[in-house]
């Protein structure tokens, strides 16, 4: 009865790591759908102040242009942090 539950109930910080561990997907904990990438942060500049979202999210403005200029990925802290701000203001990016 106990599995039936876990299947059903969401993935959550109570049960992430027992699922884990048994080989369950966990994957509805996590916001897979939201990543945003340098050539979506292209395509928004003629609309949105990057450089203004830059120094909100902590990104030094300068990295962010050159990223951009030269199409070098976002790391993952970047883009976390790019989302959060985005979040924050109730904007998102759509895939």
């Amino acid at each position: 009865m106990k599995e039936d539950l876990m299947k059903t109930t969401p993935t959550n910080q109570d049960n992430l790591v027992d699922r884990f561990d048994e080989g369950e997907d966990v994957l509805d904990y996590f916001e897979t759908e939201v990543v945003l990438t340098i050539d979506q942060l292209t395509e928004l500049s003629p609309i949105l102040n990057l450089s203004a979202l830059a120094r909100e999210s902590g990104i030094k403005v300068q990295t962010l242009q050159a990223k951009m200029r030269r199409g070098t990925p976002l790391s993952g802290g970047e883009s976390k942090a790019l989302v959060g701000t985005l979040k924050r203001h109730r904007l998102a990016t759509v895939a």
